[in-house]
């Protein structure tokens, strides 16, 4: 005995594309486009903190090597005589 499927020629892959093809509701697309607009936001501000975070760690680099530069400038002023009091 053939089954009605067997009968009107439908194979799993049509089943399948009419599974696809149900309309989706208008609240579901509301919802997914809240999420997207949520997930946009996000990534703005995350591209606001990796560029905030790049700035800072080339302000604090400057400042390492300026501190760097004056220790050293200090250590051949010392060594040199021209910083500091002399005695003797």
């Amino acid at each position: 005995m053939d089954t009605v499927f067997e009968k009107l020629q439908i194979t799993k892959s049509d089943l399948d594309d009419v599974r696809l093809s149900r309309p989706v509701s208008v609240t579901d697309l509301w919802d997914i486009d809240d999420r997207i607009a949520r997930l946009e936001r996000i990534a703005e501000r995350l591209e606001q903190v990796v560029i905030a975070f790049g700035e800072l760690y080339r302000e604090e680099r400057v400042k390492g090597w300026e501190l760097i530069l004056r220790q050293m400038m200090k250590a051949e002023d010392v060594k040199r005589g021209r910083y500091g009091n002399r005695t003797g």
